[in-house]
């Protein structure tokens, strides 16, 4: 036994001075696997003099797989663990006390500090603000083939680094549907039982009749296999059918009492399944998604569900069940437990990877969902460095402390990132989240990337990231450029090619799928003989000739905040006004003050009508000739319409909207100014309506964009006070054109005269009525 004990205290000693001599200054000490986490923490201390630092893991107990606990006093740092990701999450929550950021997936993008902190915390055990933290890229990171020029895909590899770095974990990291799995793993069992499904697409997609025991029991006993053979310390067991519920090929219950509808029936099955499982036990989960098109499926049920069923909802897309927060604030007060929540931000299929999310929506939507009982975050999104760079990190801090501040943190990145250009790369990421400019905002990026670029030092680490930009800039060029030529396709599938290292654009979406057209060719890819990597050089040059040659004009963005409150019609609504095609159209008004106002709406045949404010539905019903108080000939047409009466609170806003079949609203109190957003398909074309909009005191020129040509079907035209139609001039920008303002005219109503929907406004509030007003600057 002391010989044993003599071995035991010699290898204790070797272990130590190996890592005397591997990190300098510093020692570490662990027991167990050295994990990713652990060569990070090495790597970045290598230089400096940390003292010691002890990594203990220990027993789960109770805890979630999230926690983990730290202490730090004066040359002694202890950290106890639980899992892999409760060590992730103590060694990159260290690293960031002592500065070391990884800011973007990219090589260039980790920042670290000249000395590190001496830092002293009191030992406790943390845990982030969000259970589950998660996203993914639409379209995958994964390539049909081998690519010549990232054979390892290594893309792949350092987005999974930075998501690891940035403490994007989960214990329960969701599931996606789960029918078809179903199918192919009892498929000799099933096929003996069609009697369990109503047809054979039904069987496949595992929507199978919840009154049948025999088939509730097959399912029970499958997943249950599941969860003997998962291997993980967290399990969340997903009981989706494949995409989509509700159909032909779905079956309701007869006789079951509480199922309604088919949200009704998957929740039951949820239910049933979580029975065998401890509702105490966090260490597994039932889960489901709420969401789809369909009248029921993201309904909360009409039953209680048990405490370990963890819904995962999808409020901001594919449902219409509810508002998205009025969907988010139902569901948390029916379940017991906590729930996750899915969300698409910039998703590649949406936005070809260009810029089309706000960064400053992050910190209202994050704290929402805290106080509405979320713990798991999972988002869609585009893993790509260019458009989402900047907003993913901040999201990830965010997701692990929500006491964090906001606008420090992006003051923070910006700094560290950009040094001296920091103000010049916040005026392009601020444009491209509150008013992106489109085929336009390649002139305003250039410019301010020209800008960054001159206030550091060439060849400097900021220099090298703002060189990154340059290139996914020249990716947006690109793109708005394209002529729907195979051949100009051809020439943006090159050059995303030859900037893939980058991890500016997510090559893998746009090679796997269909987002550029032409489409009857296919993507090209590259042959065997590789893509030439561009290089920074290459970059620099390209962006000057992009600067130099830049045919669009640029143009002043007015900082002019419409106020609501300083607007009246000048005379009575006309009667006509607010009659609507055979498009969703919406409209608002912000109420003047407190008390009940008179509407009337209603259509030629019928159309869902709803009014709503940001969290809650005041009307939700279809009016016409089904549901109406009286009927009203206009221009030779006859409307059904109903009469209202709202309760309205002085300085809310309300959204009216109506969903088709030649609509028409009327508000009868006076005092009340309807508006909308151009840019909407909206009306239809026939009798497309003049719409009036307000011209800033300081506004030289209206820069708007128009789908279609100056004088199409004798419109297309901004007209002035004068009545007079003013000519538009080019931009140089695709679609996007100008009009001079003469200073008499300024600060004064002019109308919009299009034959359609597809234009809006670029420079100044991109608002609108169907009446002429008056407004007091």
């Amino acid at each position: 036994m002391k010989n044993f004990f003599l071995l035991l205290s010699f290898l204790i000693v070797c272990f130590i001075v190996h890592a005397q001599q591997s990190l300098g200054k510093t020692t570490i000490m662990y027991n167990g696997i050295e994990f990713p986490a652990i060569k990070d923490l090495k790597n970045c201390l290598l230089p400096f003099k940390a003292g010691n630092i002890i990594i203990k893991k220990v027993a789960l107990e109770n805890r979630t797989g999230q926690s983990f606990y730290l202490s730090v006093d004066n040359n002694k740092t202890e950290i106890q663990y639980t899992t892999e990701q409760s060590l992730e999450n103590a060694i990159y929550t260290y690293l960031d006390l002592l500065e070391f950021r990884w800011y973007g997936p990219g090589d260039n993008w980790f920042v670290k500090p000249k000395q590190i902190k001496n830092l002293k915390l009191k030992g406790q055990w943390y845990e982030p603000s969000f259970r589950n933290r998660n996203f993914f890229g639409t379209g995958g990171l994964d390539f049909g083939k081998i690519q010549s020029y990232d054979p390892q895909n290594n893309y792949k590899e350092k987005w999974y680094t930075w998501k690891r770095r940035n403490r994007f974990n989960a214990d329960f990291k969701g599931v996606g549907h789960a029918g078809e799995a179903f199918y192919i793993q009892n498929k000799t069992v099933l096929d003996k039982h069609p009697e369990w499904f109503i047809n054979e697409h039904g069987k496949k997609a595992g929507r199978f009749k919840i009154d049948n025991a025999a088939a509730v029991g097959t399912y029970k006993k499958w997943i249950k296999s599941v969860y003997d053979n998962s291997k993980t310390d967290f399990i969340i067991l997903g009981v989706d059918p494949e995409d989509g519920r509700g159909g032909a090929d779905d079956p309701l219950p007869t006789g079951m009492k509480g199922i309604k509808n088919h949200a009704d029936k998957w929740w039951w099955l949820a239910n049933e399944v979580a029975k065998d499982y401890d509702e105490s036990n966090k260490r597994v989960v039932v889960s489901m998604y709420a969401y789809g098109d369909g009248a029921y499926n993201a309904l909360i049920p009409s039953f209680t569900l048990r405490k370990n069923v963890y819904p995962v909802i999808i409020p901001y897309a594919f449902q219409k069940a509810y508002l998205p927060n009025e969907m988010v604030a139902k569901w948390a007060a029916t379940i017991s437990g906590k729930m996750g929540l899915y969300d698409y931000w910039n998703i590649t299929q949406w936005s070809s990877g260009l810029p089309q999310f706000n960064i400053y929506t992050i910190p209202e939507k994050l704290n929402f969902w805290h106080k509405n009982k979320v713990d798991g975050i999972y988002l869609e999104t585009t893993d790509a460095a260019g458009p989402m760079g900047h907003s993913l990190w901040i999201a990830a801090q965010l997701e692990w402390d929500l006491n964090k501040d906001f606008e420090k943190l992006y003051t923070q990145y910006l700094n560290d990132c950009f040094g001296n250009a920091a103000l010049a790369m916040r005026t392009m990421f601020d444009r491209w989240s509150k008013n992106y400019q489109g085929a336009a905002d390649v002139a305003f990026s250039l410019q301010d990337l020209n800008n960054a670029s001159n206030a550091v030092k060439k060849g400097s680490n900021e220099w090298k990231r703002i060189n990154e930009l340059k290139a996914y800039v020249h990716f947006m060029k690109l793109y708005y450029e394209h002529d729907g030529t195979q051949k100009s396709k051809d020439h943006i599938f090159n050059y995303l090619y030859s900037i893939h290292h980058l991890m500016m654009v997510q090559t893998a979406a746009f090679i796997g799928q269909n987002y550029i057209p032409p489409f009857d060719k296919g993507n090209i890819v590259p042959d065997t003989k590789g893509v030439k990597l561009i290089t920074e050089k290459e970059i620099e040059n390209q962006f000057q000739y992009d600067l130099k040659s830049s045919t669009s004009k640029l143009y002043t963005l007015e900082n002019f905040i419409f106020d609501y409150d300083k607007v009246r019609y000048t005379t009575p609504i006309p009667i006509n006004a607010w009659r609507f095609g055979g498009f969703q159209c919406f409209f608002y008004f912000k109420a003047p003050f407190s008390g009940i106002i008179s509407m009337d709406a209603g259509a030629e045949v019928t159309t869902p009508l709803k009014v709503y404010t940001d969290n809650e539905k005041i009307v939700d019903e279809s009016v016409g000739n089904n549901n109406y108080d009286y009927k009203e000939k206009l221009l030779g047409r006859e409307w059904s319409l109903k009469k209202f009466k709202l309760s309205i609170i002085k300085g809310k806003t309300y959204y009216i909207s109506t969903n088709y079949g030649f609509s028409r609203v009327k508000i009868n109190t006076p005092g009340i100014v309807l508006f909308k957003q151009p840019g909407q398909q909206d009306f239809d074309n026939y009798q497309y309506p003049i719409q009036y909009f307000y011209v800033p005191k300081g506004t030289k020129e209206i820069v708007f964009y128009d789908a279609e040509p100056e004088g199409t079907t004798g419109r297309g035209f901004l007209i002035n006070p004068d009545n007079i139609p003013v000519k538009r001039l080019e931009t140089g920008a695709k679609n996007i054109y100008k009009v001079v303002v003469a200073p008499k005219y300024r600060g004064k109503i002019w109308k919009a005269d299009f034959a359609h929907p597809t234009w809006s406004f670029k420079n100044i509030p991109n608002i609108v009525s169907l009446q002429n007003f008056i407004y007091n600057e």
